[in-house]
């Protein structure tokens, strides 16, 4: 017998089938010494292979099938490309099912190897996916919870330059008066570290953190609960500022609280108007206050800013009158409850955003870009350090990024309309998010946007109350004249709640501070643009100022409310340091000398 040739390619073996799930192979004369003898065949077992095939099957089948069930909640933003990722996914599954077919039947290695690559590449592919559509849903339901844990850091601040005894430490609060703000989440958590301490003080409860920190400089008490970064926060008040470096904190800690948001109202958004209250927070603070109106069936749009500044009624404070931003400190609801007392509008829904969130869903669409009248340097934020940076804005049409973004919306006084600028700056960067939101059709950027969202913006809001709308106005923009330019299907009209500017005097502090009266007018005028529009039944009016020709060069809506209202401007400046009265001596006066005694003549009985 010759020796067989060890060089012969494998398609030239000898193979024979032992039975269904076995393969024999003849071994090498090599292995035996190359002695002759009667073959031995290797017996492969695949029994184990079709096994671990089919389970990988399985697999694939599951994650697909899936990812398509869940992917369909959100076909309504794109149907075509929905309708494509179902066929390539089916097509693509079927041929995978009849590879591996193939190789459990035939039992041919390639096609086993093949079977065995695409499987590897099917689970890998398959669980990524099944990934990002957890990491999806994750963000969606943290955006939309009512309820969401947060961590509170708080602070027992005592003034240094105070009169009183010295207090070095907690321990040394026993007996003193602190103050705080009750219904906030600082006051809560503050006080109740106090009696876990064993520490009885007497507690003096105040409107808000600026009236605490004034109250603590006047010394009306020796300590108060406030936020860890109430310098941040108290540092938006001009006349509170210089007093910050006098300030110290005995003790910061931190607490995670549950906070429960407000219900949103169940309507079809693709049909029935409604409005949003969008807030940016900011060290617990109202930064900033929009009042947006939709009308689905026009995509008329209106946007009102409300100044953070503004005096009013606040109604957690039993009506007291104070700044609306530091009604967001109470609550969300107090808030909202605020703003339609103030302008006498329903609010629906909210949405509410914090410093990070401009910054990463700017960066997540990639950057805005906005007109900037003159160049300055901006207040900025670092995410990853969470602390203040400064970078330049340049002037003209730029494009910033998210961190440009945040300085762009926040500056007032590089502007002569100081907050007036910053409240239309804000409206220009939310307008071009919603435009590259609704322009982009790349899945990554979708998901960089929830990534961004997901622990930074909050909404009552539902999952499919935003995707329908989202759907709904990109049907629209798809019949618009101007593909290039979705976001025009929507006729935004932007304005603000004017008033006029007053120094009231404060007699703790012994000095004017900053306040805004909005116009009662301005209020009644918002409220009925805002009504005309989400009024199904209302009928359309023009208003008598308009003045526009085919020979102009660009039509301006009228403002939805005036600049000024000459019978409601109050006065300027409130109140004054109590106005001491002259002394004058007293005048002299000539003492007239004694008489003599007059003899009484008796009166006869």
């Amino acid at each position: 017998m010759s020796r067989p040739n060890t060089n012969t390619d494998i398609e030239n073996i000898d193979v024979h089938r032992t039975s269904a799930n076995e393969i024999q192979f003849p071994e090498d004369p090599e292995t035996s010494g190359g002695k002759p003898s009667k073959p031995r065949r290797k017996t492969i077992n695949l029994l184990p292979w079709n096994i671990a095939l089919t389970v990988a099957v399985i697999i694939v089948s599951i994650l697909v099938i899936y990812e398509l069930f869940y992917t369909t909640r959100f076909s309504a933003i794109s149907q075509n490309l929905f309708i494509k990722v179902n066929v390539i996914a089916m097509a693509a599954l079927l041929i995978i099912d009849l590879i591996v077919f193939l190789a459990i039947r035939t039992k041919r290695p390639v096609i086993l190897a093949l079977a065995s690559a695409i499987l590897l590449i099917g689970v890998g592919a398959g669980g990524y996916a099944a990934y990002a559509l957890t990491k999806v849903d994750t963000n969606l339901e943290e955006i939309t919870a009512k309820e969401h844990d947060t961590d509170i850091n708080i602070s027992l601040v005592i003034y240094t330059k105070s009169s009183g005894d010295i207090i070095m430490d907690v321990e040394d609060l026993s007996g003193k008066k602190v103050g705080g703000v009750d219904g906030t989440d600082a006051a809560t958590i503050g006080k109740a570290r106090l009696e876990a301490e064993g520490i009885t003080v007497n507690y003096q409860n105040y409107l808000s953190f600026a009236e605490t920190f004034k109250a603590l400089i006047t010394e009306e008490i020796d300590c108060a609960i406030l936020p860890a970064n109430y310098a941040s926060a108290i540092g938006t008040e001009e006349q509170l500022e210089p007093y910050i470096v006098d300030t110290a904190a005995i003790l910061t800690f931190k607490e995670s609280v549950v906070q429960t948001g407000t219900d949103g109202a169940a309507k079809d958004l693709t049909v029935e108007p409604f409005t949003v209250l969008i807030t940016g927070e900011n060290e617990g603070l109202a930064d900033s206050i929009i009042v947006v109106s939709v009308n689905p069936l026009s995509m008329k749009v209106t946007m009102t800013s409300i100044a953070r500044d503004s005096f009013v009624p606040i109604t957690c404070y039993n009506y007291a009158s104070s700044k609306i931003n530091s009604a967001h400190a109470v609550s969300e609801g107090c808030l909202v409850d605020t703003v339609e007392y103030m302008t006498g509008i329903d609010i629906d829904y909210t949405v509410e955003f914090n410093f990070a969130s401009v910054i990463q869903v700017v960066d997540a669409v990639g950057g805005v870009d906005v007109y900037n009248p003159i160049e300055f340097m901006g207040q900025c934020w670092d995410v990853e350090s969470d602390s203040l940076v400064v970078l330049p804005i340049p002037a003209g049409d730029v494009h910033l990024n998210g961190q440009q973004a945040l300085g762009f919306v926040r500056e007032r006084y590089a502007f002569e309309e100081g907050d007036f600028a910053r409240q239309l700056h804000q409206q220009a960067v939310i307008e071009q998010i919603v435009k590259r939101v609704m322009d982009t059709r790349d899945p990554n950027t979708y998901l960089k946007i929830l990534d961004a969202a997901g622990a930074n913006i909050r909404t009552n809001l539902s999952t499919d109350q935003m995707v329908q709308f989202v759907s709904y106005a990109m049907k629209k923009a798809k019949r618009y004249y101007e593909p290039g330019n979705p976001v025009g299907v929507m006729n935004i009209i932007n304005s603000r709640i004017n008033g006029w500017a007053a120094q009231k005097w404060d007699d703790s502090l012994g000095m004017y501070l900053y306040v805004y009266f909005p116009f009662d007018g301005a209020s009644v005028d918002t409220y009925n643009y805002v009504q005309n529009n989400i009024d199904l039944y209302a009928t359309a009016s023009v208003p008598t100022d308009v003045s526009w020709s085919a020979a102009s060069a660009e039509y301006v809506p009228p403002a939805i409310s005036a600049d000024w209202y000459d019978g409601e401007v109050g006065a300027t400046v409130i109140g004054g340091p109590p106005v001491e009265e002259e002394v004058t001596e007293p005048e002299e006066t000539s003492v007239p000398e004694s008489q003599p005694a007059v003899e009484q003549t008796p009166v006869p009985e």
